[in-house]
């Protein structure tokens, strides 16, 4: 079986894709704090650091880059901070370094998860995810990119932290929320094909305005 590396493998989506690559790939996660899954070949690193990375990537044919650093999404609120700052840590210059180390160790496919409606970036950190893909399609690795709409959890994250307070106003968006194991089976499908650049937005079945979610 060819052996699969899964950046932020201990993440929401990053559980989902593991249990679902098991079986079918030997799976490696580049973890912080590695997990206690025997199934898993946990490599102890940190992607912002460099930490571990070259060890993870050794024999590697194929690696899923769904790490991320959203100090808003970890908190499930936006502060105004988030509006003129964030972090690049992971998100540019751990790319950066992943994509050298993974052409380094041979690696064949790397494919990057992003978000939907990113081109024209309002936020930092929406900035930090375009300019990771610019490094991913820039890099000498072959790629894959799969951007995603909102996803269910970090809605609900954002939506309960609103229920606290008295009174919220709610702007006038429409969302598309999608489920993580949704979209881990889309990317575990492109895993078992080859790369071929910017895949098919992924999106829920559902439109709704943000008063509705």
């Amino acid at each position: 079986m060819d052996t699969v590396l899964v950046t932020g493998g201990t993440g929401h989506l990053g559980r989902d894709l593991v249990s679902r690559l098991k079986g079918s790939y030997r799976v490696r996660v580049l973890a912080r704090s590695p997990g206690s899954d025997h199934d898993v070949e946990w490599i102890r690193g940190d992607l912002a650091t460099g930490e571990g990375v070259a060890d993870a990537l050794a024999g590697s044919q194929s690696v899923i880059h769904a790490a991320t650093l959203s100090p808003a999404a970890r908190r499930g609120y936006v502060v105004p901070k988030d509006l003129w700052s964030s972090p690049s840590e992971v998100d540019r210059d751990g790319t950066a370094q992943l994509l050298e180390k993974s052409a380094a160790a041979g690696v064949g496919h790397i494919i990057y998860v992003s978000i939907v409606g990113i081109d024209k970036p309002r936020v930092p950190y929406l900035r930090r995810k375009l300019e990771a893909e610019y490094i991913i399609r820039q890099g000498p690795i072959p790629w894959s990119i799969a951007r995603a709409t909102q996803f269910h959890w970090l809605l609900d994250r954002m939506l309960g932290r609103m229920a606290r307070l008295p009174m919220v106003p709610l702007p006038d968006l429409q969302v598309e929320p999608v489920d993580t194991t949704d979209f881990a089976d889309y990317l575990v499908e492109a895993v078992g094909n080859e790369p071929v650049g910017r895949l098919a937005d992924f999106g829920g079945p559902e439109v709704l305005t943000f008063s509705e979610a």
